[in-house]
């Protein structure tokens, strides 16, 4: 009996650390996708959200989504834009400022610091911060480029079909870049410099030593950071 409970005891600790987090995408991500997949069948307005009483309607919301002109494709079609921008400038940039950090000069560790600021601000104060540079009538952005006579009137960045989608692009690729960066500088680390040495020492340049070393050595960090950036961009 001792040892049942010895057993019991030391071999479910890991249930005990996983728990908090099961619990938390329970609460915080199943019910909602849950919760949201019932109000779909239902006729739900912004009066009846919090009310009990919600009319059954079936597939009919469903119906009405693929009957409506443009709306499903250019919604998917907006999504996959934005994913993909992000993602390849996000990496692209967060790469190269991983492989110029990685050369060792003065005060680039408070430098690479500094960048990493975009991605520990909370997403509620960015989102203010680019409201404020995308105004149309006090924004930065504007005042910039009129005072270089790039333009004579204000452009309504957020609310114009033409520029709201670059708008919001740069917003998430400038708190992206940091989240590669950080990565691929960690897996830059992992590399050891015997390597490049002796790549060095047999003539190779650095393109070859690039192709031949870093970017092999780097293929699992990259691949992580690809598919945790289309994660976390493709759910917006």
């Amino acid at each position: 009996m001792n040892r049942i409970k010895k057993l019991f005891k030391y071999d479910n600790v890991g249930i005990w650390f996983v728990l908090p987090a099961f619990i938390y995408m329970i609460v915080f991500v199943g019910y909602p996708i849950i919760y949201n997949f019932i109000l779909s069948f239902q006729d739900v307005t912004v009066k009846t959200l919090r009310s009990d009483v919600k009319e059954f309607v079936g597939f009919q919301n469903y119906i009405e989504l693929f009957q409506q002109d443009n709306v499903l494709t250019t919604s998917i079609w907006n999504t996959l834009v934005f994913t993909v921008m992000c993602l390849v400038f996000q990496f692209i940039i967060g790469f190269a400022l991983a492989l110029f950090f990685n050369k060792k000069f003065k005060f680039s560790k408070p430098i690479r610091g500094l960048l990493m600021i975009p991605w520990m601000i909370p997403i509620t104060i960015t989102g203010l911060i680019f409201k404020f540079m995308f105004g149309t009538d006090v924004g930065i952005i504007n005042y910039f480029l009129k005072s270089l006579n790039l333009i004579s009137d204000n452009v309504d960045w957020l609310t114009n079909t033409a520029t709201a989608m670059p708008a919001v692009i740069f917003a998430n690729i400038w708190i992206g870049i940091p989240f590669n960066m950080i990565l691929i500088s960690t897996g830059l680390t992992t590399i050891p410099g015997e390597l490049y040495e002796s790549a060095s020492i047999d003539g190779a340049n650095k393109f070859q030593t690039f192709r031949k070393i870093t970017l092999p050595l780097l293929k699992p960090t990259i691949e992580s950071v690809l598919i945790l950036g289309f994660i976390y961009t493709f759910k917006v």
